[in-house]
């Protein structure tokens, strides 16, 4: 074999090699491909989970101060209701008398 033979069977060597690590590197690119799908599955799951804890948590804690207002509603409104029945239970014959000499006035 000469010098020129050598070097043909050297090229030819080369080519198939780098053909294969061509091939081994399309491969592992197709892995990578489906790696990323998949981390990106599981990162967005991850979120996604994590959003509803944050959600769920929001919504208990709306949900306890929206019945907290509802039971302080309800106290005012009940302590409202009592000082009326209170007032109008001292003051409900100072009316009544009052409305009376009103409409016996009128009259004159």
């Amino acid at each position: 074999m000469n010098s020129l033979d050598n070097l043909i069977k050297q090229v030819v060597d080369l080519d198939k090699n780098k053909r294969v690590d061509l091939s081994k590197l399309e491969e592992e690119k197709s892995k990578l491909s489906g790696f990323f799908r998949e981390e990106r599955k599981r990162i967005e799951a991850e979120y996604r989970a994590d959003a509803e804890e944050k959600i769920s948590k929001r919504t208990a804690e709306i949900n306890n101060e929206i019945e907290a207002a509802k039971i302080k509603a309800k106290a005012d409104y009940e302590r409202k209701m009592k000082e009326l029945e209170d007032t109008y239970a001292q003051k409900k014959d100072e009316w009544i008398e009052s409305f009376y000499e009103y409409c016996i006035d009128f009259d004159k």
